[in-house]
């Protein structure tokens, strides 16, 4: 027979079970509520209302530019030394102590500046022996005339008196003999005059040559003797280069040779240390192929009038390769790589009102890349510089993505004016 405490007990468990079972139903329901008050995933402002038609995605923000044309040509970037177009170790001619030097490395010289001076003492006394040289052959020559002048005119006076029997026949020949006698003398006397000149002449070169001169515009870049000095002939006094113009030494592949032009306007040469860039007034390719490292040379000559560019500094040339041809430019980041290659994105206009523009790849095959842009051979590119390519956002586009193109953001731009 139950017990009053445990009916109390039971009618306490059927009293929480069914408050867990109230509790349990109201939150079946409110949770199917939500599940059917809950949006369909994937639908935007886009698409259908209901869950009718495919679900649409959100327009991707993107920078676009316009694509240009460019008639050019692929460049290639080598290196090479500058060089200067002349350097020569000026030498004394004749031996001598150097008596003074008129230059020190660094300084700039025409051709013919004196560069140094060797003692001049005993060359301007064999000078002046010449000299007097000179003066006692052409005093001697002034003689030998005389006496010729005199022998003819007796020679004529004795055959005139030969011919009345005044004189003998041996006089006649004493006058004959003693004329052959004078005109020899007077020969002697006459080649004694060339003989002196020529001494005269040589001295003076010689003492000329005491004065060591520039062979021709350039730099004193080392002195090899000081005052002092005994130097013998061919002793090297200074070395001097010249740096205007100057040459580039350029190392080219093997495999352009055929196809570099002759044209030097269309050659950079970028100085390392600077950066700066120099248009060549000429250029010579040298076609003889370096058998281990398969390289030639081409020589660029280039102006250094402020002597920017200096002998034995490392450069590096741009040098074209080819043809000119029309090719369309695109920025780098307009390039997205796939398994496909390398593609752009073009913008295309919307399809009607109301709609927004949306994207078409199109695969691109890179002719070169220079300067942050990529060229494209303009025949077979699918496209023409009328169209707008995108430039950022383009990594993720998806087909049929609207766009929402945004203005390009300039850093570089100037200020405007309040």
């Amino acid at each position: 027979m139950d017990t009053p405490k445990d009916n109390q007990n039971s009618g306490a468990r059927t009293r929480v079970m069914a408050v867990l079972a109230i509790i349990l139903v109201v939150v079946t329901v409110v949770v199917i509520q939500m599940i059917q008050k809950a949006p369909t995933a994937g639908t935007g402002g886009h698409g259908p209302p209901s869950g009718d038609g495919p679900p649409a995605m959100p327009p991707a923000a993107v920078i676009v530019t316009r694509v240009e044309t460019e008639t050019t040509r692929k460049n290639v970037v080598v290196t090479g030394l500058l060089h200067a177009i002349s350097k020569a170790n000026v030498a004394a001619q004749e031996a001598g102590a150097v008596d003074s030097l008129f230059v020190r490395e660094g300084d700039r010289v025409e051709e013919g500046d004196p560069l140094a001076l060797l003692d001049i003492r005993r060359n301007t006394a064999q000078l002046n022996e010449s000299k007097a040289s000179l003066t006692a052959a052409e005093n001697l020559l002034a003689q030998r005339k005389a006496e010729l002048e005199r022998a003819e005119k007796d020679l004529e006076m004795k055959s005139k008196l030969r011919k009345t029997n005044a004189v003998s026949e041996s006089d006649l020949l004493d006058a004959q003999k003693s004329l052959t006698v004078t005109k020899s003398q007077h020969q002697a006397a006459a080649a004694g005059i060339d003989e002196a000149i020529s001494r005269m002449e040589l001295n003076t070169v010689q003492l000329g040559d005491l004065t060591v001169k520039a062979p021709f515009d350039g730099t004193i870049v080392t002195r090899h003797v000081d005052p002092g000095e005994w130097v013998s002939a061919g002793t090297s006094v200074v070395t001097v280069i010249a740096t205007d113009p100057i040459e580039a030494w350029l190392r080219i592949p093997a495999r352009y040779l055929g196809r570099i032009p002759d044209d030097a306007a269309s050659f950079r040469i970028r100085q390392t240390s600077t950066g700066k860039l120099f248009t060549p007034d000429s250029i010579q390719q040298i076609p003889e192929v370096e058998g281990r490292s398969q390289l030639y040379t081409i020589v660029a000559k280039l102006s250094n009038p402020a002597t920017k560019l200096t002998p034995g500094e490392s450069i590096t040339g741009i040098v074209p390769i080819g043809e000119l041809n029309p090719y369309l430019k695109v920025p780098k980041n307009a390039i997205v790589y796939s398994s496909q290659g390398p593609m752009i994105q073009i913008v295309k206009p919307p399809m009607g009102e109301g709609q927004m523009p949306t994207s078409k790849g199109i695969p691109v095959d890179l002719a070169f890349e220079r300067e942050g842009n990529a060229y494209i051979l303009s025949e077979t590119a699918g496209f023409s510089e009328k169209d707008q390519v995108i430039v950022e956002g383009n990594q993720r586009l998806r087909p049929s993505q609207p766009l929402m193109i945004q203005p390009p953001s300039d850093k570089n731009a100037p200020p405007k004016e309040k």
